[in-house]
C-alpha cells in the first residue's frame, strides 16, 4: 500500500471546532476528513456535530453516506451495550456487587446526547476492591473468560495495575474491563478509590448501576488520558473531555466541586494539561479563578518545554497524512512519560526487559523461566 497523500491542510480537529468548515471543502478534501475521522473512531460523531451546526443537510450525499454507515455501527454497538447492561445488572444484583460504569459505557447509558456516535472498544466498570474477587467469580461463572496471557502478565495486572485481566464473553464476544482503581495500585500518589465511590450517582433505570458524578467523571477522563503512553486516539479523548466540561460547567457549582475533588484525589497536573489544550483547540471557557488554581500544577520549564509540543502534536495531527519530521520523537517522549508515570523505575525496567525477552522467545507460554 502506498503512502497516503495530503489533499488538504484542514484537520479533523478543525472540523470538531467548526463543523461549518465542511461546507467550503470539495469532495476530495471531504474524503480526507472522512478517513481521518474513521482513524479516530469519530466518524459517527460527525452527524450530531453537523446537525448542531445546522449544516448536515447542506453536505454532499456521499459524505453523508459515509457518516450514516458509521452511525449504523454505533447504533448496533449501543444495542449490544444495553444487552450487556441487563446481563451485568442481573448478575451483580444477585451477587451483591456494587459497580460503576466508566468512560464510554457511562456516557451512553447516561444518555448524553452530545456523545451520540461515540464508539467504544470495551465496557469499563469500577468495583470496590473488597468485592473484586466476588465480581470476578460471578462473571467467570456466567461465561466471561480471561483473555489468553502469560502467568507473568496475569500477575502484573493483579499486583501492579488498576484492574484484573480483561474479560471476554464466550458467546457474545463482548469485552469487559473490571477496575478496582483508576490508576495502578502500586503508585503512592494514586487516588483513593473510596473517594471515587463516594462521588457517584445512580442511573435512572433502577438497575442498581451507578456512574461517576460530573466532577468525578471529568477527573477520571482527564487522569486516564494524561497517564497514557500511546495517543493514537488522543484527538477523540481530548474532545471527550471538552464535551464533558462544556456540558457539566452549565450546572451550578460544577467548578467548585471539581476543585474540591481535585484537592482530595490529587493529580492536578493532568487537569492543568487538559484545560490548556481544551482551551487551545476548542476555545473552552474556564473561569479565571479556576485557571489560577491549576496554574500551580504547571510542570517546571524544562519538562514543560519537552512535553508541551508533544501533546500539541497528538491532540491535533497524529493522523499519518499530517506526519512531519520529528513526530516520532514526540511519540517516543509521551510513550516514555506514560510508562514512567504508571510504574516506578525500579519496577518499569525489569518489566520492559522481561517483555523484551518474551518477544524474543514467542514459543514460551509461561515466563516463569524469564525471571530476572
Amino acid at each position: 500500500m502506498g503512502l497516503m497523500k495530503k489533499i488538504t491542510a484542514v484537520k479533523l480537529v478543525d472540523i470538531l471546532r467548526s463543523p461549518t468548515t465542511l461546507l467550503s471543502m470539495n469532495p476530495r478534501e471531504l474524503s480526507q476528513i472522512v478517513a481521518e475521522a474513521r482513524f479516530y473512531n469519530m466518524l459517527a460523531q460527525l452527524r450530531w456535530l453537523c446537525e448542531q451546526a445546522d449544516v448536515w443537510f447542506d453536505l454532499p450525499v456521499e459524505f453523508q453516506r459515509h457518516v450514516l454507515s458509521a452511525e449504523y455501527t454505533y447504533t448496533n454497538q449501543i444495542r449490544l451495550l444495553e444487552q450487556e447492561h441487563r446481563h451485568v445488572s442481573t448478575l451483580f444484583s444477585q451477587s451483591g456487587v456494587r459497580w460503576v460504569y466508566l468512560k464510554g459505557a457511562a456516557y451512553q447509558l447516561s444518555g448524553f446526547e452530545y456523545m451520540r456516535g461515540r464508539i467504544m472498544s470495551d465496557i469499563d466498570i469500577l468495583v470496590p476492591q473488597a468485592q473484586i474477587e466476588t465480581a470476578e467469580h460471578a462473571l467467570v461463572a456466567h461465561g466471561w473468560m480471561h483473555k489468553t496471557m502469560t502467568d507473568y502478565d496475569d500477575k502484573f495486572y493483579r499486583n501492579y495495575s488498576q484492574e484484573i485481566p480483561p474479560l471476554k464473553h464466550f458467546d457474545r464476544q463482548t469485552e469487559l474491563d473490571v477496575h478496582f482503581n483508576i490508576l495502578p495500585s502500586i503508585l503512592r500518589h494514586g487516588p483513593d478509590p473510596v473517594i471515587l465511590h463516594s462521588h457517584t450517582q445512580a442511573l435512572s433505570d433502577d438497575s442498581g448501576a451507578r456512574v461517576l458524578s460530573p466532577e468525578a467523571m471529568v477527573l477520571h477522563s482527564v487522569i486516564h488520558l494524561f497517564y497514557e503512553s500511546e495517543f493514537h486516539k488522543g484527538v477523540r479523548d481530548l474532545f471527550d473531555i471538552f464535551q464533558l466540561i462544556r456540558h457539566f460547567s452549565q450546572q451550578p457549582g460544577f467548578w467548585d466541586k471539581l476543585v474540591r475533588l481535585q484537592q482530595s484525589i490529587g493529580n492536578g497536573e493532568s487537569m492543568y494539561y487538559a484545560l490548556r489544550y481544551c482551551r487551545q483547540y476548542y476555545q473552552l471557557d474556564v473561569p479565571a479563578e479556576v485557571l489560577a488554581f491549576y496554574e500551580q500544577f504547571k510542570p517546571g520549564p524544562l519538562v514543560f518545554r519537552l512535553i508541551d509540543p508533544a501533546f500539541k502534536k497528538v491532540f491535533s495531527s497524529i493522523y499519518p497524512v499530517h506526519h512531519e519530521r520529528g513526530d516520532q520523537w514526540y511519540v517516543f517522549v509521551l510513550y516514555l512519560r506514560g510508562h514512567l508515570k504508571r510504574l516506578p523505575l525500579s519496577k518499569l525496567v525489569p518489566h520492559l526487559i522481561r517483555k523484551g525477552l518474551y518477544r524474543l522467545n514467542p514459543v514460551k507460554k509461561d515466563e516463569s523461566d524469564l525471571m530476572i
